[in-house]
């Protein structure tokens, strides 16, 4: 498993998290460099949160050595994330929908909700 996450910042340059209702909201780019089968795990405190309960995928990069490349959030089999703290990025190729055999999956960007 290998990846950077990066919070990004918002218009007014920072990077913390942000007010929603009763939660807080992180968006981050999160560099996939070295994909393993299993996904990638992502961790609560990668965004600066101590647990989540939203994630969604707001863009990936359409590398030119991934083809037709897409990212899920993965489940359990009670529709839940991996823990309350961390969710899986899958990378599965978009035409057959299997496990992505590809080691650099490159940008995905999430919006991530949760609690500090």
């Amino acid at each position: 498993m290998g990846h950077t996450t990066t919070v990004i910042q918002n218009h007014k340059g920072l990077t913390g998290s942000k007010v929603a209702g009763e939660e807080y909201l992180v968006d981050a780019n999160i560099n996939i460099e070295s994909y393993t089968e299993d996904g990638e795990i992502i961790t609560a405190a990668e965004l600066g949160l101590s647990s989540l309960h939203a994630v969604l995928i707001t863009g990936q990069e359409t590398a030119g050595n991934v083809a037709l490349q897409n990212f899920v959030v993965e489940l359990d089999v009670t529709g839940n994330y991996e823990t309350s703290a961390s969710f899986t990025l899958v990378g599965t190729i978009g035409s057959s929908g299997l496990e992505s055999p590809n080691s650099d999956l490159g940008y995905v960007r999430v919006r991530v909700y949760g609690n500090l």
